[in-house]
């Protein structure tokens, strides 16, 4: 479980803020694409599919809306109502990959299971979140990190 410097664990709001911080310093302190917004979305623990975010957004601030781009508040705002990930359906899942049962999988798994799995990802939005993990020489990465990296913060049980 991911924690503020002071012990207390993470909120949904604190990590919308950490992903946001990072992605917005990433597109030069700009406010987020659609597409960028989905992603702290879901890194904040978050599951609705594009088709569900548009339609979120095209009910809350009209259908001009999903063109225009996001801030912090913005994205916040989205946030309310939506259903989290639970940290045990996505562990179980990645666990299937782990043959050794040694808390690790490969890369190519990991691959296969976000191009596969609930929103399917691109194949840069996947190369994307592997450059942030540490995989080893023979392409193994462990799962916790695999899940950090996925949520950017605590799980929900």
């Amino acid at each position: 479980m991911s924690s503020h410097g002071n012990g207390t664990a993470m909120t949904a709001d604190d990590r919308l803020k950490q992903v946001y911080e990072v992605l917005t310093k990433r597109n030069h302190n700009r406010a987020l694409t659609l597409k960028d917004a989905g992603t702290v979305i879901r890194a904040a623990g978050y599951s609705p599919t594009s088709g569900e975010l548009k339609k979120i957004i095209d009910i809350k601030f009209g259908t001009m809306y999903a063109h225009q781009l996001f801030d912090l508040a913005t994205i916040q705002d989205i946030c309310t109502g939506l259903k989290k990930r639970s940290e045990k359906e996505v562990h179980d899942s990645l666990r299937c990959f782990d043959y050794e049962r040694n808390g690790f999988i490969s890369a190519q798994e990991l691959k296969y299971f976000l191009s596969t799995r609930g929103e399917k990802l691109s194949e840069e939005e996947i190369d994307e979140m592997l450059r942030d993990m540490d995989i080893d020489e023979q392409g193994m990465l462990s799962i916790e990190q695999a899940l950090s990296v996925l949520f950017a913060g605590d799980y929900t049980e």
